[in-house]
């Protein structure tokens, strides 16, 4: 589908009441592809490369990725699908996008779940949580996108194995990356086949490093008062093994901050990954129990 300055590759599957499942860094709606079977047992459910990501490309390297604009896609998938109003889960970077949903497009909601947000911005300036992420952008900036995607794809496991750890093991895991992204055109024009949802997302590190994390994480200001003032239910929530990690804070900062309950979720940052059975029936659990 045709949205300002970009194309969107969207998928949905099953019925009910729509739920939209916005993805982190990365962008790709593969993220979710354990869970959305399991998920449209209950729901209407939309999962979509967001712009730039994979299968969505832009119109032209300078447009816009700003999280307005990215919140605006979400209105313009509902929209495509004659879909008045809808639940939506965000994660990471699309916790972010939701918070931007909330506090400017309520009324198309039908109630969201923020999870494990990156928002700095609401931390002290001198936050262990800040300086992890201007640790990876500058490793962008010196070492290049896909050795700060291996430093950011550590930050998201619970017990990272040592090799995503360590600055050898990283420099390793970036030359590897390197050689699975140029095969990858070549095996794609020999065989027809479609690179797997990894692979798309190694192409996206450009993206997530040098535009997004830029953009959500050290320029976005969420609007809190708008926030104090929505009326469609919504909470936050982490992980039960996210504790340390910079998306983890944040939440709950801004629980207090806005008297909205921060809920638990099994797993880390990537439950719906690992855990994508027990992510299924924490998130329905949720859904249910928010206010009608």
């Amino acid at each position: 589908m045709l949205v300002s300055r970009a194309r969107l590759h969207t998928e949905r599957l099953g019925q009910g009441p729509a739920l939209v499942l916005i993805s982190g860094g990365g962008g790709d709606a593969g993220m979710y592809e354990d869970v959305v079977p399991l998920l449209a047992e209950r729901f209407t459910v939309i999962t979509f490369d967001r712009r730039g990501n994979s299968r969505s490309p832009l119109a032209d390297p300078a447009a816009p990725v700003a999280v307005a604009r990215q919140a605006d896609d979400v209105i313009a998938i509902l929209d495509h699908y004659g879909i008045e109003r809808a639940y939506v889960f965000g994660n990471s970077g699309g916790a972010i996008i939701t918070l931007e949903l909330l506090a400017h497009h309520a009324g198309r909601l039908l109630g969201a779940v923020v999870h494990e947000p990156p928002l700095i911005q609401v931390l002290p300036c001198d936050s262990p949580e800040r300086k992890a992420l201007e640790d990876i952008e500058r490793l962008g900036r010196e070492k290049g996108p896909l050795r700060a995607s291996a430093a950011f794809g550590a930050m998201t496991l619970s017990r990272p194995p040592r090799m995503f750890v360590s600055p050898r093991g990283q420099a390793v895991i970036a030359a590897a990356s390197r050689v699975l992204l140029a095969a990858g055109g070549p095996v794609r024009r020999a065989t027809g086949r479609e690179p797997d949802t990894m692979t798309r997302m190694l192409g996206n590190s450009a993206l997530l490093i040098e535009r997004e994390l830029p953009d959500f994480c050290f320029a976005y200001q969420p609007d809190l008062e708008a926030l104090r003032h929505v009326d469609v239910p919504w909470c936050l929530a982490t992980g039960r093994d996210s504790q340390g990690r910079p998306y983890h804070r944040p939440a709950h900062v801004l629980s207090g901050l806005l008297g909205v309950a921060c809920e638990e979720f099994p797993g880390g940052h990537t439950v719906y990954q690992r855990l994508p059975a027990e992510f299924t029936q924490r998130l329905t659990t949720i859904l249910d129990a928010l206010p009608s």
